[in-house]
C-alpha cells in the first residue's frame, strides 16, 4: 500500500510541476532557515558545558560601585592566593593570566599568537577536562619556564613529531619547554587559551603580569580567577564570605568581586560574552515563524490547487476509495514533497554556511556532508531534521488532504465544487494575513538596523581615521623611538608621526585610579589611560577646547583630559588648567581639555579619559598617509620597520578598519534580519501567487458576467485590488506598533540611536504594496482580460 502511495504521490506530483515547484522552493527556504538557526542555537547553548564538574565550577569577577556599577571578569592578581588561603571549602582555585599578540619562536618559524597563550596555574587542570596526550597536570607546570599546549598548536610549531622536551621563545626574551601535550579544544569554548606557561613562570617576568603580581589596586580583564566548591557546599556559602574578603583586602566597600556560575558567563550580558540569551530565542521564534510561514504558503497552494483535482478525488471515490485512504494519499504527495526541501534545505545549508564563516569560524554543520566523517554520528541533528520534516508533513497535508477527501464524488464529478467546498477565502485570507504581518515586521526590523548601521558608519567618531596606519612596537623599552620618527618622517607620503599607546579608539583600554588637585583621597570613577607622544593631536586631529599641549617628552611632564572627565569633576574646561593630577604613580599639572570623542566605540558615550607621555609604553606608532603615495609609503615603511625589529613580526592595521571591528555584532544582525526578511517576502510572493490563483478560479464567471456587462480591465482588477489592501492595512495596523516596540527595546542597547519616525513605517507599507502588486499583476492581469465567453460557456 505505502508503494503505491509513493507511486501516485511521484506521478501526481510530475503532472502538476509548477504547483510541486512553488512547494518545494517554499519548504527549501523555510526549513533552511530553520536548520541554519538551530544550528546556531545548538552551538550557542552548548558552551562549555562538557567540563564534568560545571555546576560546582564559579568564576570570580569584580564590580566597581563607586560610580554605578561596573562589571568586569577579571581580578586582581592575588585574589586567588588569598581565596586559596582563607577558606578551606574551595577544593581548587586557579588563576590564568591571558596574553595578547604574543610573538612566538618555535622550530616552524615565528607566529602571532592573539589569545591563545596564557599563564596558568596547574589546578586550573584539575578544575576543567582537558584530554592529557601526553604529560600530567600535576607535574608538567609545576616548574618555571615549562609550557604545554594543545595537539593543535603541537603541529603547528613542531609539525608531527613528539615536541616534549623541545622548546619555544615568547617574545625574544623567554624560553620555554614543552612538558606536555593536551587534546583540541572544543569549537563551543569561551577559553580558547591552547598554549599555557606556568605560572611559577611570572615571579620572575613580572612584567608580564596585568598590573603587577601582587597588584590590589588594579585588574585586567585578562587575569581570571575560577574556583572550584568542595561537593556539598552551597554556593551562598561563599557569596556570603565575599563582602567581608573584599573589606579585608581592598579597604572599602566599593570593589566587590561577585561569583557567576561558569555556565552562566557565556550568555552574561555584564561581561560581553556571546550572544544574549534573549537575542538566541528570538532568534529562534523568527526561524519558527518562517517555517510556519512556508507551511501556510503550502496550505494555500494546495487548497488552491484542490478544484483542479475534484474530479481525480470524483473517480477515486467511484471505484471504492475511502475517505481515510485519500487522506494518507496527500500526506504521502506532502511527505515526498517536505523529504524533497529536506534535502535540498541541507545541500544548501553546507553551501551557505562558507560564506557565514567570516561571522563565526564555528558557526557550521555537526558534519561536513563532503568530508570523511560519519554523517549518523551527530544523532541530534537527525532528530531535528526528521522531526521538523514530520511535524511540516502533518500541518502543511493534513488540511488539504481532509479537504480533498470530503470531496463528494457526484458533484466532483460533475465539476461542481464550490470555493467553500475547499476551505473558502476566509482560511485563506487568514493565512495570508499571517504572512503579512510576519513579513512587515521584519521589512521593519531591518530597516531600523540597515539606518542604525548607515549612522554608525557614518557619524563622525571625533577624530580623523582615515589613511591612519599603525604598526606595532615590540618592545617599546628599548625601541629607537626619536630614531624611528625621524625616518618615518623622510619617507614620502607619510605627513605625521606619533607614537602612543593605542589610538583614540581601540579594542584594548586602560582604566586606572587617579587624585585630582591634591584631594585626601581618589576619585570614586576611574578614567581610560593614554600614553600618548606631543604629535598625538596633530596625527588624530583631536581638538583642544580649553589649554594647550602639554611639552614634548619621554616621561609624564602634564596631563591633558576630555571634556567628560571635566564634567565627572563637577567643573568647566577652564577651570582645570594648571590644576594639579596624578594618575600613574606620578603628578603634574593639566594642561589642557581634549573635545570628547568615541574613545571605546561609536556605539557608546566617551569615557573620561587621560592624556599624558611615557615612552616605554609605547606599543603603536600611528601614520597619516597621503593617499596619493599609499602604496609606495606602506611598502617603504615595512621595509624600515623589518630593518628596526627584524626578530618580530609586523603587524599593522589601518584605524578604520579597526573601528569595523566594533560594529561586528551589528553587521551580523543586519545581515541575519535581511536575509530573513528577504526569505520571508518570498515566501510570502508564493503565498500570494496561490490566493491569486485560487481568486482567479473562483471568481472565473463572475469575472466573466462583469465583462460581458461591460467593466473594464481596471475594474476587474479592482476586485483583487481591494481584497489585498485589507491585508495590507489589517497586517500593517498589527506589525507596526510591534516592531516599533521590539526595535525600541533593541535601540536602548546604544548610547546614539536613530528615532523610529513614520517615514520608515511608510516605506515599509510602500514596500509591502509593491511587493504584492508584482506578485499578484500577472495572474490578476490574466484572469481579468480573459475572454469572457469561454468563462460562461459551461453554463
Amino acid at each position: 500500500m505505502l508503494l503505491s502511495y509513493l507511486h501516485l504521490s511521484i506521478r501526481t506530483l510530475l503532472r502538476y510541476r509548477s504547483y510541486a515547484l512553488l512547494n518545494l522552493l517554499g519548504l527549501t527556504m523555510g526549513l533552511v532557515c530553520g536548520i541554519l538557526i538551530f544550528l546556531l542555537i545548538r552551538f550557542q547553548v552548548r558552551f562549555d558545558r562538557y567540563h564534568s564538574r560545571i555546576d560546582r565550577i564559579y568564576q570570580v569577577t569584580t564590580v566597581l560601585t563607586a560610580d554605578g556599577a561596573q562589571y568586569d571578569p577579571g581580578t586582581h592578581q592575588p585574589v586567588g592566593n588569598a581565596l586559596r588561603n582563607d577558606y578551606a571549602f574551595l577544593e581548587q582555585v586557579a588563576t590564568v593570566e591571558g596574553k595578547k599578540n604574543v610573538l612566538i619562536t618555535a622550530p616552524a618559524g615565528k607566529f602571532n599568537e592573539e589569545q591563545t597563550v596564557c599563564f596558568s596555574e596547574p589546578s586550573y587542570f584539575r578544575i576543567f577536562d582537558y584530554g592529557w596526550r601526553s604529560g600530567t597536570p600535576e607535574t608538567a607546570l609545576s616548574q618555571p619556564n615549562t609550557v604545554v599546549m594543545t595537539r593543535r598548536m603541537a603541529e603547528k610549531f613542531f609539525g608531527t613529531a613528539d615536541p616534549r622536551g623541545q622548546r619555544l621563545r615568547l617574545n625574544n626574551d623567554l624560553d620555554l619547554q614543552v612538558t606536555g601535550v593536551l587534546e583540541n579544544i572544543p569549537d563551543y569554548t569561551d577559553r580558547r587559551h591552547e598554549v599555557f606557561i606556568s605560572y611559577a613562570t611570572l615571579a620572575n617576568h613580572r612584567g608580564y603580569v596585568s598590573g603587577g603580581y601582587d597588584n590590589w589596586q588594579g585588574f585586567s580583564s585578562r587575569s581570571n580567577c575560577f574556583v572550584l566548591l568542595r561537593e556539598g557546599t552551597s554556593p551562598a556559602t561563599l557569596e556570603a564570605a565575599m563582602p567581608a574578603f573584599s573589606r579585608k583586602y581592598h579597604k572599602t566597600a566599593t570593589i566587590g568581586h561577585p561569583l557567576v556560575p561558569f555556565r552562566e558567563m557565556h550568555f552574561s550580558e555584564r561581561y560581553g560574552r556571546g550572544i544574549h540569551q534573549g537575542q538566541l530565542w528570538a532568534l529562534g521564534l523568527v526561524g519558527l515563524f518562517l517555517v510556519l510561514t512556508a507551511v501556510i504558503n503550502f496550505v494555500n497552494l494546495a487548497t488552491a490547487q484542490a478544484l483542479r483535482r475534484a474530479k481525480e478525488v470524483g473517480v477515486r471515490k467511484v471505484v471504492g476509495g475511502t475517505r481515510l485512504q485519500l487522506f494518507w494519499q496527500f500526506i504521502t504527495e506532502t511527505a515526498v514533497l517536505t523529504g524533497c526541501s529536506a534535502v535540498t534545505a541541507v545541500l544548501l545549508t553546507e553551501l551557505i554556511l562558507p560564506f557565514l564563516q567570516r561571522w563565526s569560524s564555528h558557526l557550521r554543520l555537526p558534519f561536513p556532508l563532503f568530508g570523511t566523517e560519519n554523517p549518523l554520528a551527530d544523532g541530534l541533528f537527525w532528530v531535528f531534521l526528521g522531526g521538523i520534516a514530520t511535524v511540516v508533513t502533518f500541518l502543511a497535508g493534513s488540511y488539504p488532504g481532509l479537504v480533498l477527501a470530503g470531496f463528494r464524488p457526484v458533484q466532483a464529478l460533475k465539476g461542481r465544487i464550490s470555493g467553500r467546498e475547499v476551505g473558502g477565502m476566509p482560511v485563506r485570507r487568514s493565512l495570508v494575513f499571517a504572512q503579512f504581518i510576519l513579513t512587515q515586521l521584519l521589512i521593519i526590523s531591518t530597516l531600523v538596523v540597515i539606518r542604525q548601521m548607515h549612522y554608525f558608519r557614518t557619524a563622525s567618531v571625533g577624530f580623523d581615521t582615515s589613511a591612519i596606519r599603525v604598526l606595532n612596537i615590540p618592545d617599546p623599552v628599548n625601541a629607537p623611538i626619536e630614531r624611528l620618527r625621524n625616518q618615518l618622517a623622510r619617507i614620502p607620503g607619510v605627513e605625521q608621526v606619533s607614537f602612543c599607546g593605542y589610538p583614540p579608539a581601540s579594542t584594548f583600554n586602560s582604566n586606572s585610579g587617579h587624585r585630582f588637585n591634591n584631594r585626601p583621597e581618589e576619585e570614586s570613577w576611574s578614567a581610560n589611560m593614554k600614553p600618548v607622544d606631543a604629535a598625538y593631536l596633530t596625527t588624530f586631529g583631536l581638538k583642544l577646547v580649553a589649554g594647550k599641549p602639554f611639552p614634548a617628552a619621554d616621561s609624564i611632564r602634564g596631563f591633558l583630559v576630555n571634556e567628560t572627565y571635566v564634567r565627572r569633576l563637577g567643573f568647566r574646561p577652564a577651570d582645570v588648567i594648571g590644576k594639579n593630577l596624578e594618575a600613574w604613580g606620578k603628578q603634574a599639572p593639566i594642561y589642557g581639555v581634549v573635545k570628547d570623542w568615541s574613545n571605546l566605540s561609536s556605539k557608546s558615550e566617551a569615557q573620561p579619559v587621560v592624556l599624558f607621555s611615557e615612552a616605554k609604553s609605547y606599543y603603536s606608532c600611528c601614520l597619516k598617509l597621503s593617499p596619493q603615495h599609499l602604496s609606495g609609503s606602506i611598502a617603504a615603511v615595512d621595509r624600515l620597520w623589518n630593518e628596526t625589529f627584524p626578530d618580530y613580526l609586523l603587524l599593522p592595521y589601518f584605524v578604520d578598519e579597526q573601528l569595523a571591528v566594533f560594529l561586528i555584532t551589528e553587521e551580523i544582525i543586519l545581515a541575519c534580519t535581511e536575509v530573513f526578511a528577504i526569505i520571508a517576502i518570498i515566501i510570502g510572493c508564493l503565498g500570494l501567487y496561490g490566493l491569486v490563483g485560487f481568486m482567479a478560479t473562483q471568481k472565473t464567471k463572475e469575472i466573466g458576467v462583469r465583462k460581458v456587462l461591460g467593466a473594464s480591465v481596471g475594474q476587474i482588477l479592482l476586485l483583487f485590488g481591494r481584497e489585498f489592501a485589507l491585508l495590507i492595512g489589517a497586517a500593517f495596523a498589527i506589525a507596526a506598533p510591534l516592531a516599533g516596540w521590539l526595535m525600541s527595546e533593541w535601540l536602548k542597547g546604544y548610547a546614539h540611536r536613530v528615532p523610529v519616525g513614520p517615514g520608515l513605517y511608510l516605506l515599509a507599507i510602500g514596500t509591502t504594496v509593491v511587493i504584492t502588486a508584482l506578485t499578484v499583476g500577472y495572474q490578476s492581469v490574466r484572469a481579468a482580460r480573459a475572454n469572457p465567453v469561454r468563462s460562461l460557456k459551461s453554463e
